[in-house]
């Protein structure tokens, strides 16, 4: 399948990219905002991990992890706004061993997948407007969403002086 091939490549190289923006970080840099509501790194890490396991659940049925519950959803949620105090969020070392975790999963069931499989229309008719099919919802989650908050991360670094990657 040369099209899950391309695909896989270009979700392994994207998160590449996320990791490779946050490698040199400490963990108290993780929550430096140089502007009100920036998204800093922990939010961007907690909320990339929060939206895998909402792309793990979709393809393979098996629900998150305890700890992303609704006090997760509320740090790290679309609607949430990340804020510069540490101990809200967790340690770089815990969102790097969980988004590996979490992503191994995806890219095993991605493998599982047939064709057929991408046309199943979405599990939650409230998501079908924006996502028809899983194959919609998976080339979004994918790729556009990590390469959006990746940019956020480029620029964040930018702005702190730190070097590009």
């Amino acid at each position: 399948m040369p099209m899950l091939e391309s695909y896989l490549a270009t979700i392994a190289h994207t998160r590449n990219m996320t990791l490779k923006l946050v490698a040199d970080l400490t963990d108290a840099q993780l929550t430096l905002q140089p502007a009100p509501n920036v998204n800093h790194p922990a939010w961007v890490l907690g909320h990339l991990l929060q939206v895998d396991y909402a792309f793990a659940q979709l393809l393979t049925g098996e629900a998150p992890p305890a700890f992303i519950d609704d006090a997760w959803r509320a740090t790290y949620g679309p609607k949430s706004a990340p804020v510069a105090d540490p101990s809200l969020y967790k340690p770089k070392a815990f969102y790097i061993e969980k988004l590996a975790a979490v992503r191994e999963k995806i890219v095993t069931r991605l493998g599982q997948m047939s064709p057929e499989d991408f046309h199943v229309p979405h599990p939650d008719p409230a998501r079908r407007d924006r996502f028809p099919t899983v194959g919609h919802a998976v080339m979004l989650y994918g790729t556009w969403h990590e390469a959006y908050h990746s940019g956020q991360l480029s620029t964040w670094r930018r702005v702190l002086g730190l070097p590009p990657v």
